[in-house]
């Protein structure tokens, strides 16, 4: 009864007659069942064709719901659980597995393209052991990472924070395995599943570093005998944008050089282009981002501590200003627009609500 109403609303709001929403219907019924309805942040009993006539009702006349219509079904980016399982399972094998080759290419003194020989070595069985895992957040999915690559539980871990406990637990589960009583891991991956601005990773903030792969490779420089000296630490992103590969590169870099250290590779297993973002100059995004950015499709309250660290003086565009239309399964990215994802009072009401953790009491 709720699906029924919520459809003859959508006709109501939209002003479509029996054809024109026999046509449409057929669209979103089919999105909704592929890939909308899973949207994990709906409230109980909500799915998508309710969420939107809501989103759509809340615009003020006819012509701005079009638009709004539009550009949802011509721009939204929607990452369901099935591609996201996709890219986590291919992680490993198309993106960590040619690094492990390549180290042990090295210490073979072979060609890279040598695969069979580098495969079936010693050294490459050494140097895929002498790697450890760590994920940043829930989003890194680190179970079905492990799996998917077939790796040891002892080399895998949902977190980057490793107490002295757990840290000497790795090392003697490694040197037991390996039967080398000096043995240190050679190489470390933090995984996590999105990034579009780059700063939650790395930061300077009042000549500080910040963000969590610098809190990550702190905290296991802290055990000693750890990591060999020579370490290759990599930042595995299951989706990221290009101009945060692209900050992340050139902050890095300069930082970790400064002090001595091997800079992290950033590694993106999808990367969205420069082309994703909304642009107010372009067609379908114009007549959309007129009403984003204006006043009366927004929220009271002014910025709080963690939405000012991305550089902007409102949050229309997201966070950073990175003006995405992209929407995960999980929850939608604070990068999004934030007409997508606002669930706030005195505020706009977003087609795919976010949970928000980071924010002012």
């Amino acid at each position: 009864m709720r699906q029924e109403l919520a459809e003859s609303l959508l006709a109501k709001v939209m002003d479509w007659n029996a054809v024109k929403f026999g046509e449409e219907y057929a669209r979103l019924n089919r999105l909704a069942i592929l890939k909308y309805d899973e949207y994990q942040q709906f409230s109980p009993g909500r799915k998508f064709i309710e969420s939107l006539v809501l989103w759509l009702r809340q615009f003020k006349t006819t012509g701005e719901r079009e638009i709004a219509y539009e550009w949802m079904m011509k721009r939204l980016v929607f990452i369901s659980s099935i591609e996201m399982r996709q890219l986590v399972e291919s992680s490993y094998h198309d993106f960590v597995r040619p690094r492990l080759l390549d180290r042990a290419a090295s210490k073979l003194k072979c060609r890279s393209y040598e695969v069979s020989r580098i495969a079936d070595s010693a050294q490459f069985k050494s140097a895929r052991r002498r790697s450890l895992f760590l994920g940043l957040s829930d989003g890194s999915r680190m179970d079905t990472f492990r799996r998917s690559a077939g790796l040891d539980n002892e080399q895998v871990w949902q977190a980057y924070e490793i107490g002295d406990f757990k840290a000497a637990g790795f090392l003697e589960d490694l040197r037991e395995a390996e039967q080398d009583d000096e043995a240190r891991f050679e190489s470390v991956f933090l995984i996590d599943d999105f990034t579009a601005s780059g700063t939650s990773y790395f930061r300077i903030e009042e000549g500080q570093p910040k963000g969590k792969v610098f809190k990550a490779i702190e905290q296991i420089h802290q055990h000693e005998q750890f990591t060999a000296p020579d370490c290759q630490f990599y930042l595995i992103l299951y989706v990221a944008t290009q101009r945060s590969l692209d900050y992340l590169r050139e902050q890095l870099t300069p930082y970790f050089e400064s002090i001595g250290r091997t800079p992290p590779v950033p590694i993106a297993i999808y990367t969205l282009s420069e082309e994703t973002a909304a642009d107010p100059s372009r067609d379908p995004d114009d007549a959309f981002m007129a009403l984003v950015l204006g006043d009366d499709y927004y929220r009271k309250r002014g910025m709080d501590s963690h939405e000012l660290k991305g550089g902007t003086d409102d949050m229309k565009r997201g966070y950073a200003g990175c003006s995405l239309p992209v929407v995960l399964v999980h929850n939608t990215p604070n990068n999004s627009l934030y007409l997508l994802w606002a669930n706030e009072p005195d505020s706009v009401r977003g087609l795919f609500p976010r949970i928000t953790r980071h924010k002012d009491v």
